[in-house]
């Protein structure tokens, strides 16, 4: 006869192999992927049709960096960076202000061959800058 903990053992795989798909299923369920459609080709005389799938959201390559700009909350954190972190914008290079304020409307993207004036792993970049009396967070995130 079995144990108790035994029995409870043969019970929670069995739970878990059902929530799973482990145990089988009589009806088959396909899940619809919003972000692939086929497209359907045309033919042309002497040609077969091919059906190929795109993606409506295609990924970012490898190394692309993104560029975000937002607002400190509390405007005295800026005290929290060292001075060789925080700059005004006034004092940036002229493709850092560029970047800095299309950023300000949206994430700017750099892809893996493009340079970034905010690059990922330069260590000499600001990451908080005063533009007309605020003081804005510059975060650069990396895929």
């Amino acid at each position: 006869m079995p144990s108790n903990w035994q029995t409870l053992l043969v019970l929670g795989v069995a739970l878990l192999a059902g929530c799973t798909g482990l145990g089988g299923s009589e009806t088959a369920v396909t899940p619809d992927d919003p972000m692939t459609t086929a497209e359907p080709t045309t033919a042309t005389a002497g040609t077969t049709a091919e059906t190929t799938a795109t993606t409506a959201n295609d990924s970012p390559g490898y190394g692309t960096e993104f560029v975000s700009v937002s607002k400190l909350g509390n405007q005295s954190r800026y005290t929290e960076w060292p001075d060789n972190r925080s700059v005004h914008f006034e004092n940036m290079t002229e493709s850092r202000q560029t970047v800095f304020l299309d950023a300000l409307d949206e994430q700017v993207e750099f892809g893996p061959e493009e340079e970034n004036p905010f690059g990922f792993n330069d260590e000499s970049r600001p990451e908080v800058v005063r533009y007309e009396g605020t003081w804005y967070f510059v975060r650069v995130a990396i895929v």
